[in-house]
C-alpha cells in the first residue's frame, strides 16, 4: 500500500481489470460464506463491496502491519455486511480468507456477524446501527488534537441515515471543521422490511448538504467513479465529505438483484450453485465444510494495551472550613490536570466532550484552561458518548461529560459498542 493515499490521478485499464476479478471473487466469498453458515446478509455485502473494494486498496492502510499508528482509520458502520468486509480484508492479505470464509459465524470465531475492532483492519466494532459516524468524528477529533495526518473513513448504509445519532454526528462534524473525515454511503434504496423509500423516506443528499457537509455523488459499482470521488473527498481541508454510491442490492447475481429478501437471507443450496456459474466460480461448498468442521483461529487480534501517560500533579487538599460541591472539586481538578500536561511532549491530550453542561458539571474551568482541547457537542448525548468512546481508543484521555443518569441510562448502549 502506498503511503500517499489515491496518488494517481486515474485508474489503467489494467488497474481497473485487477479490482473487477477481486470484486467477482469477494461475491464467490460472501455468497459462499453465508450460505455455509446458513446465515448473514449476503445481498447489501454485495452491494457494498465495491465500496470496500476501492477503499482498502488505496487508502493508507497495511496488511503486514494492521495497526500501524500510521493507518488511515475505516469504520464499517453497517456491520452486518461483515462477509463483504472479511472478503476484501482477507484477499488483500490482512487474513487468510479460507479461515475467514470456513470459521464464519461459528462460536469460537473472531469472525462474527457483526465485525469486531480485535480483527485487522476493523477500527470499530458494531451492533445496532447509527453510531459509525460518531465513532468517525471522535477518531477525526483525536487525529487534530495530536496533530496527526491519517484520515477517518466511516462506511455506512442508506437505512441507517434515519438515525437520529446520525444527524448529531454530522453538525459535531461540520461544527467543528473535520475535513479529516470522509463518510461513504451505500445507497441501494433497500433495508430489511424493503425500499428506504417506503419504509422510511428521507432526504439523505440533502440533510448533509444543509448541516453544511459536501456530497460527491458516484457510482457504486464503478471503481474510476468511487476511486475519484475518494480522491476529491480527501482534498477538503475544512470540509467533512459525504460521498453517496448509487448500488444495487445483490449485485454480480441476477436473482438476487435489487430483492429485499437478501438482504438477510442465505442462499439455499440450488440458489448458490446458480449464482456461483453465474459468476464463473466454482462451488467451493465441500472444500469449506470440511474446513469448518476442523476449524482453528490462528488470526493474530489487535491485543496492544494503549499506554496514557499524564501527570496528575498535586491533589488538592480541602480543609474542614473550605467547603465546596463534588462538581467543583471535580471541573477544579480536571482543569489543573489539562493545564498540567498542555505542553508536555511525553503526555496524553486531555480532551474535554462536553453536552451544554459545562457551568452544571463544572468542565467550564477546563474550557477557561485549555479551550483548544474542549469541544461543546451541546444536546447531543448519544453522538457525543460514542465519539468520546472513540477518541480514548487514539491514545488520548477523553471525559464524556454529562449528568450521571444521562450518561448511565441514556447512553448506555453508546457506552457498550467499542
Amino acid at each position: 500500500m502506498s503511503e500517499e493515499r489515491f496518488a494517481a490521478p486515474t485508474l489503467s485499464p489494467e488497474e481497473l481489470n485487477r479490482l473487477k476479478e477481486l470484486g467477482r471473487r469477494c461475491r464467490g466469498d460472501i455468497i459462499t460464506m453465508t450460505t455455509l453458515a446458513k446465515s448473514g446478509h449476503p445481498g447489501g455485502s454485495m452491494s457494498t463491496i465495491d465500496l470496500l473494494i476501492t477503499l482498502y486498496s488505496y487508502a493508507r492502510v497495511y496488511p503486514s502491519q494492521p495497526f500501524s499508528p500510521l493507518r488511515d482509520r475505516i469504520i464499517v458502520s453497517h456491520g452486518h455486511i461483515s462477509p463483504a468486509v472479511y472478503s476484501v480484508l482477507g484477499r488483500l492479505g490482512f487474513f487468510n480468507v479460507d479461515e475467514a470464509i470456513s470459521g464464519f459465524r461459528r462460536i469460537d470465531t473472531p469472525f462474527e456477524g457483526h465485525v469486531i475492532r480485535e480483527l485487522p483492519g476493523i477500527e470499530w466494532s458494531t451492533g445496532n446501527l447509527g453510531q459509525g459516524l460518531s465513532a468517525g468524528c471522535g477518531m477525526a477529533i483525536a487525529a487534530r488534537v495530536k496533530k496527526e495526518d491519517w484520515l477517518t473513513f466511516v462506511v455506512m448504509s442508506d437505512g441507517e441515515q434515519a438515525k437520529g445519532q446520525i444527524a448529531e454526528a454530522r453538525r459535531i462534524a461540520k461544527k467543528f471543521k473535520l475535513g479529516n473525515l470522509v463518510g461513504l454511503i451505500d445507497y441501494n434504496d433497500i433495508q430489511i422490511s424493503g425500499y428506504v423509500h417506503e419504509v422510511m423516506p428521507q432526504n439523505i443528499k440533502g440533510n448533509y448538504e444543509s448541516d453544511g457537509w459536501k456530497v460527491i455523488e458516484v457510482d457504486g459499482h464503478d471503481y474510476l467513479s468511487i476511486y475519484q470521488g475518494l480522491r476529491e473527498a480527501i482534498s477538503s481541508e475544512e470540509e467533512p465529505v459525504a460521498i453517496i454510491a448509487r448500488t444495487v442490492i445483490g449485485k454480480g447475481v441476477s436473482f438476487m438483484e435489487d430483492k429485499w429478501e437478501y438482504h438477510g437471507k442465505p442462499l439455499t443450496e440450488e440458489e448458490y450453485i446458480n449464482a456461483m456459474q453465474e459468476l464463473g466460480l466454482e462451488n467451493e461448498l465441500k472444500k469449506y465444510e470440511e474446513l469448518r468442521k476442523n476449524y482453528r483461529c490462528t488470526v493474530e487480534l489487535r491485543g496492544e494495551e494503549i499506554e496514557y501517560h499524564l501527570d496528575t500533579g498535586t491533589p488538592f487538599t480541602y480543609k474542614k472550613e473550605e467547603k465546596t460541591d463534588n462538581r467543583s472539586a471535580f471541573g477544579k481538578a480536571l482543569a489543573d490536570i489539562g493545564r498540567i500536561n498542555k505542553d508536555k511532549k511525553d503526555s496524553s491530550p486531555l480532551i474535554v466532550f462536553d453536552c451544554d453542561l459545562a457551568s452544571s458539571v463544572k468542565t467550564s474551568y477546563c474550557l477557561d484552561s485549555c479551550p483548544e482541547n474542549f469541544f461543546e457537542c451541546g444536546v447531543q448525548e448519544h453522538s457525543t458518548a460514542t465519539l468520546s468512546g472513540a477518541a480514548s481508543t487514539q491514545g488520548v484521555v477523553a471525559v464524556f461529560s454529562d449528568f450521571g443518569v444521562f450518561g448511565v441510562d441514556e447512553t448506555f448502549n453508546q457506552h457498550r459498542l467499542k
